[in-house]
């Protein structure tokens, strides 16, 4: 039982918001759930989660009819509704009965109107849920911070790291932080290498540079062993910004040279013009037998604060 009361502003305070990371509540009919409707909303939200050693869905979906969605169903995190009606469209909600909440609404007239706004805004409707998903998780790991004013001062950068995360090592400017998970661990690195000309624009040295870095940095559990990136894999790799800087997104795969460790890593390549050089923030994760979608996508939360100080 949820008690709601009223701040002195009149505005009502809401439950705290539920669900797990990358988990969504989808509401629509059972029947339509189990045909070619539910068909089209595994396709585009179920899809594999990119650059993974093992198949894992962009988002884990929890399908309810209409008449559950009532009580501790409203107070989940992220929500899909899909329905039938006049008022057409896709319609975002915020913390409509928790916080924090979005809520996403599919309104057709009829079923295939409903499957044809799913074509046409299934990408805008993910990109909704996975920003969201992200400030979320940089939301709770503002909670509880570790000092980061090491980094800051050697790096000229500033980032949020959870104090959960520990350093493991530091050299000049390296760092690399480990936070233990179930059979495994999570890594985050920090390093910065020079912006040599446009090869280093294009992101056609991201995977040099990180081989280089593991080579002399990252040593595997016995001599001659250091993480190196999979290379019968190729990487994929998408131009973005990272708090309003110009970055190079890689997703990929690792391993360790002459030993059968490796797993996913997600790297971060951001441009320092004014320093001549690339900032870089890599996540990495070392968990065999588990899933990993929710580790990497808390790297993701992590290394996207990141934020060039004016130095």
């Amino acid at each position: 039982m949820f008690i709601t009361s009223c701040k002195n502003d009149n505005t009502k305070i809401l439950p705290d918001s539920s669900g797990k990371t990358h988990n969504i509540l989808l509401i629509m009919d059972n029947s339509d759930w189990k045909e070619s409707l539910g068909d089209t909303i595994r396709k585009y939200f179920a899809v594999e989660f990119s650059d993974l050693p093992q198949s894992e869905p962009l988002f884990s979906l929890q399908q309810a009819s209409p008449d559950l969605f009532s009580g501790i169903f409203k107070t989940y995190r992220d929500v899909l509704i899909i329905k039938e009606g006049d008022n057409t469209g896709v319609h975002y909600y915020e913390n409509k009965y928790a916080e924090p909440q979005l809520i996403v609404e599919v309104v057709g007239k009829n079923k295939d109107e409903i499957r044809e706004l799913i074509h046409k805004h299934a990408d805008e409707i993910i990109k909704k849920f996975r920003d969201f998903e992200i400030a979320n998780l940089q939301r709770k790991h503002r909670q509880s911070l570790r000092n980061s004013q090491d980094v800051e001062k050697e790096l000229g950068i500033s980032i949020e790291i959870p104090d959960f995360f520990n350093l493991v090592d530091h050299q000049k400017n390296f760092f690399w932080f480990r936070r233990d998970v179930k059979n495994g661990e999570q890594d985050i690195l920090l390093y910065s290498v020079p912006l040599k000309d446009s090869l280093d624009l294009s992101g056609d040295r991201v995977v040099f540079y990180r081989d280089s870095i593991g080579k002399k940095f990252i040593p595997g559990p016995a001599d001659s062993t250091y993480m190196k990136t999979e290379r019968n894999i190729s990487p994929s790799q998408i131009f973005t910004k990272i708090q309003g800087n110009k970055a190079i997104e890689t997703r990929g795969l690792w391993n360790m040279k002459n030993d059968f460790m490796g797993g996913p890593y997600i790297n971060y390549s951001i441009v320092d013009k004014k320093h001549n050089r690339m900032i870089v923030g890599e996540g990495f994760i070392y968990a065999p037998a588990i899933d990993k979608r929710d580790y990497m996508v808390q790297l993701e939360a992590i290394l996207k604060t990141i934020k060039l100080l004016d130095k």
